[in-house]
């Protein structure tokens, strides 16, 4: 609970920066990226579970505060979940999110290439969520939106590199780690989620 208030109240607070007055006297832009989630879950008691690959698109804004800080506010649509395999079955949990991420993002500022990192906490939403089962007869697919809670706390840490490729237009790449913070089942075994993050992407300042 104390790292679900933690959470929350770094939320609140990028918020209140995020519509401070201040911020939107430097230099703002807007993006779209694209990527892939390597999702897996820890498991208390603990389980042997499997990643599994999902896709994640979305946009964002970059909100600079200072030459090299800005706040990024986004919005994303993410895959998250897990497999297991035992004896010849085997299940892929398939956990869809709308997430927004609030990260503060520290540049270093050189001319044309610019690496950065980035953190803060992200809300997911769940859409949807589905189980794969697969025996060596048959394979079947379930609803499993009654097994999840339909919210996700977590933290994000990234890094990447922006580079200029025109006027006012910018490229990127880079990954991250996405730390879960609230277990998301309703079951006797605790979920929480996690991921390696890898996205590329073009921003175009205003």
């Amino acid at each position: 609970m104390k790292l679900i208030r933690f959470t929350i109240i770094v939320f609140a607070v990028s918020m209140i920066i995020f519509l401070t007055p201040r911020v939107f006297s430097q230099s703002t832009g807007l993006g779209i990226e694209g990527g892939i989630n390597i999702a897996n879950v820890s498991s208390t008691p603990s389980v042997n579970l499997n990643s599994r690959t999902g896709f994640m698109v979305g946009g964002f804004a970059d909100i600079g505060v200072s030459r090299i800080a800005s706040i990024k506010p986004g919005i994303r649509y993410i895959v998250k979940g897990f497999t297991r395999s035992n004896n010849g079955f085997s299940l892929s949990e398939n956990l869809h999110y709308i997430e927004f991420p609030i990260l503060m993002k520290f540049g270093i500022p050189l001319n044309d290439v610019k690496p950065y990192f980035e953190a803060g906490p992200t809300l997911a939403i769940q859409l949807s969520a589905s189980e794969d089962q697969t025996t060596a007869n048959q394979s079947n697919n379930y609803d499993a939106g009654s097994l999840y809670e339909s919210l996700d706390f977590g933290l994000y840490f990234g890094s990447g590199i922006e580079y200029n490729v025109g006027n006012k237009i910018s490229m990127f790449t880079g990954g991250g780690y996405s730390l879960g913070l609230t277990n998301t089942s309703k079951t006797t075994v605790s979920l929480r989620n996690r991921g390696f993050q890898f996205a590329a992407g073009v921003k175009f300042g205003m």
